[in-house]
């Protein structure tokens, strides 16, 4: 099944409800439908084919989410470039992954002469600002209006939806590749984990080119909620936003929960629209944790535990188990659906519980190659 699937079934059965909202800016489902169709119409225009790789360097906007429907739409995969990387650092993965359109906002427009010398592969670049278009930029609203829409490429499930790059940690970044069968097993998970439905408000405050946050965009996709977005996270944004569109769901880091809890800000705002905190990406004090739930006790926190290799949930704790507390406090929490999850020994042996090992799984979220 395409990702594709589930902007259809938005734009078939809501759709004239609230798709996104950004800075004052609010659209329908049928508006995003529509606009998407047109997006991957100019994305064609532009020689995207099936299968081309069409990179984006962007801050967090409702651009961000058609970007990743209308790359679909057209056949062609994301590569969703990580904000906090080097100049050379972002040529190599356009280089890497031979991209040939980048779309680019005014936060990042400085950086393209020098992308023009270190990534030739880019031909084309689309800049998603509000102000006019810089020069040898294609503007992305113009794009939009002179572009005649097309039909969706109904991409097959085993295709490849996109390229997304590890942190680089222990050696050079890679390129995982991930299929639209792997995407869509992990939204569905997602909307279970996290209890969505037609009437969640997800507030996207963590950045968008990462998994963790993108499994929620096509969750809430998928059954046609809303998607709010800040450029980047800052706490009292995120509790202006929170409060005046009724947020319902969200997903913080660590280090974002603790800016937030310890803020002194929250009764300040009307936060009762919270229903649940997705965290993740990195380990959760138990202190804090208690926190932020002592904090917030009308929210239900929810851990997702993963890799970007498994597009990426693999583990999650449920808010029931949160709210049970004890030991479990400490633990990623249980096997993700459809996920077979082991503790091995260095000769691919599963060991007992409580032995330290090497934690792998399968399943339908697992990687290409």
């Amino acid at each position: 099944m395409s990702l594709t699937q589930g902007l259809h079934r938005a734009m078939q059965t809501a759709g004239s409800r609230i798709a996104t909202r950004f800075q004052g800016r609010d659209r329908t489902w049928a508006d995003v439908g529509q606009r998407v169709a047109r997006l991957a119409g100019g994305l064609r225009a532009l020689g995207v084919g099936r299968g081309d790789r069409v990179a984006i360097l962007s801050l967090n906007s409702d651009r961000y989410v058609e970007y990743f429907y209308a790359v679909g739409w057209a056949g062609a995969a994301c590569n969703p470039v990580n904000i906090r990387l080097a100049p050379a650092e972002i040529a190599y993965t356009l280089n890497d992954s031979k991209c040939e359109v980048l779309f680019i906002d005014e936060t990042f427009a400085a950086v393209v002469p020098e992308l023009r010398s270190l990534a030739p592969s880019v031909s084309h670049y689309v800049y998603m600002g509000n102000a006019e278009a810089p020069p040898a930029m294609i503007d992305y609203e113009d794009l939009i209006a002179r572009s005649e829409p097309v039909d969706d490429a109904e991409a097959e499930s085993g295709e490849l939806a996109g390229l997304f790059y590890t942190g680089g940690t222990t050696g050079k970044s890679k390129g995982v590749r991930l299929t639209h069968g792997n995407l869509v097993h992990t939204a569905r998970n997602v909307i279970t984990a996290m209890g969505y439905d037609r009437d969640a408000v997800y507030l996207h405050a963590g950045p968008m080119f990462h998994l963790a946050d993108m499994a929620s965009t096509f969750a809430v996709t998928m059954v046609a909620a809303t998607h709010c977005a800040i450029p980047r996270f800052d706490v009292e944004q995120v509790l202006q936003v929170m409060q005046g569109a009724r947020v319902t769901h969200t997903l913080l880091v660590p280090t974002m929960v603790n800016l937030l809890v310890s803020s002194g800000r929250l009764p300040d705002y009307d936060l009762k629209s919270l229903r649940r905190m997705l965290y993740g990406a990195s380990p959760m004090p138990e202190a804090l944790l208690r926190k932020a739930m002592d904090a917030l006790p009308a929210v239900g926190f929810t851990q997702g535990y993963g890799q970007t290799e498994a597009s990426p949930l693999i583990t999650f704790l449920s808010a029931e188990d949160h709210r049970a507390g004890g030991g479990l406090l400490r633990s990623a929490g249980m096997p993700a659906y459809g996920v077979d999850v082991r503790i091995l020994d260095e000769r691919d042996r599963q060991v007992p519980r409580g032995t330290v090992g090497e934690i792998c799984a399968r399943g339908a979220n697992v990687m290409l190659g």
